[in-house]
């Protein structure tokens, strides 16, 4: 298992039909690497959180289509494999870290998979973790 800092880009624009293309056509045509993505509606906007492989040039690339800001994200690379997820969040618990979200990538059966993660300590959080 491999955790570092990360950070991750959220985008916040109109909810309406489209957006994920619009999104997803920027960064292809800059050449970035989409490497996390959560993404929900709430009432009348849709929030995107990114991990991309060239941040700088996503802020760029998608900053016209809406609000952007950048957080500090715990990035953990972990085997597929079951239990993995609940070794961490025990010792997420144990340490009485707070989680404000969390999400992750699919994989190949027992290859590596990623989670993305923000605390109310991601010091702690990371000292933790890795």
């Amino acid at each position: 298992m491999k955790a570092v800092k990360g950070e991750e880009l959220i985008l916040t624009c109109d909810n309406k039909v489209g957006q994920l293309d619009a999104l997803t056509s920027l960064l292809k045509e800059k050449n970035i690497n989409l490497r996390g993505i959560s993404a929900y509606a709430y009432e009348s906007k849709a929030v995107f959180r990114l991990i991309t492989s060239d941040n700088a040039k996503a802020k760029e690339a998608i900053k016209k289509l809406g609000s952007l800001e950048a957080k500090e994200v715990i990035i953990v690379e972990m085997q597929d494999e079951v239990g993995q997820l609940n070794a961490i969040a025990k010792k997420l618990k144990d340490a009485n870290i707070d989680l404000t979200h969390i999400y992750g990538t699919t994989s190949k059966p027992h290859d590596s998979a990623i989670i993305v993660f923000a605390s109310n300590d991601n010091n702690k959080a990371l000292a933790v973790v890795a």
